[in-house]
């Protein structure tokens, strides 16, 4: 066997390894869903409450997202709460098989090592039943498609920090999706106005995740949030000048990096922007078979190239 294949074999198997600790670290009796406040936002506005609750409520029913996400959940609430949680969980699942999907389309050792390792963090969330793995499914499936701004607009408008992703459109010069994207998390984010900032809760972050050990670089030192935000942007700043497609790597890596409260799951951020970064690369063979095919030439004839002129004799 050779030392390459050696390397593959090995480097999945560390991949498994990985799966079977993030899933079991995800799948603990005392992890409190983070279901439970979405599910008690849409009961509130079913009985005409206050959507939001100021901080030092319980924290199972406080919610901080945009007020459309509470009532995409309304229909729920006409089921029981455990009826709706596996709805919701199996939603999540899907998602979660979407989220790995762009990725097997393109089989490789690489391919199959990262799904599993992006598989395993997004179930991991399961027991939590967060929504960031229902964002982070539906951009790798929707991101590359004209929906993609819309869908990347609305995900901003729940957890602010996707909007790093726009860096992708501007170093595209997709600048109209980029508009779109921040103009959608706008409109979408202001019907909180709608419902009273007064008792919007506020609270004071630590940095530290309440399960699956998550610590951000603020928990660490601060100055290690400050450096981390700087590196980011002034490395994102030089491959949006260059153009680079490698800029929606770096986004996707950016969103759990400088977050002030991180847990484990966030790292698969990187997925929509893998699925991104393999439409680009698409995107360049498919403009390099092109070129290298004559006008009006039959596409599967090799091209030749022209004849020498030649001077007279």
């Amino acid at each position: 066997m050779s030392p390459t294949a050696v390397a593959r074999l090995a480097a999945f198997a560390v991949a498994l390894l990985g799966a079977v600790l993030l899933i079991g670290a995800g799948w603990t009796p005392n992890v409190q869903p983070d279901a439970d406040a979405y599910w008690h936002a849409a009961l509130r506005l079913r009985e005409g409450m206050p959507l939001y609750l100021p901080a030092g409520a319980d924290e199972t029913e406080i919610y901080r997202y945009a007020p459309w996400f509470a009532f995409a959940w309304l229909p729920l609430t006409y089921l029981s709460q455990d009826a709706a949680y596996l709805v919701w969980r199996g939603l999540l699942l899907v998602a979660a098989i979407a989220a790995v999907a762009p990725l097997l389309r393109r089989p490789s050792p690489a391919a199959f090592t990262l799904s599993v390792l992006l598989f395993s963090l997004l179930v991991s969330n399961l027991p939590a039943a967060n929504v960031t793995t229902l964002m982070v499914g539906v951009l790798a499936i929707g991101l590359p498609t004209r929906a993609g701004p819309y869908l990347l607009g609305a995900a901003a408008s729940l957890k602010v920090f996707p909007i790093l992703l726009v860096a992708g459109y501007v170093a595209e010069r997709r600048w109209r999706e980029a508009v779109i994207s921040i103009a959608i998390a706008a409109v979408l984010w202001a019907h909180v106005l709608v419902f009273g900032l007064d008792t919007y809760p506020t609270t004071t972050v630590s940095g530290e995740s309440f399960y699956l050990g998550g610590v951000s670089l603020l928990a660490l030192h601060p100055a290690l949030l400050v450096t981390g935000v700087v590196v980011f942007a002034a490395a994102g700043m030089w491959l949006v000048v260059r153009g680079s497609r490698w800029t929606w790597l770096l986004a996707g890596a950016a969103i759990p990096t400088v977050v002030p409260r991180v847990w484990l799951p966030d790292a698969a951020w990187v997925s929509p922007a893998t699925s991104m970064l393999l439409r680009s690369e698409a995107g360049s063979a498919s403009q390099d078979s092109s070129a290298d095919r004559a006008p009006g030439s039959d596409p599967d004839t090799p091209r030749t190239s022209p004849p020498t002129a030649q001077g007279p004799e």
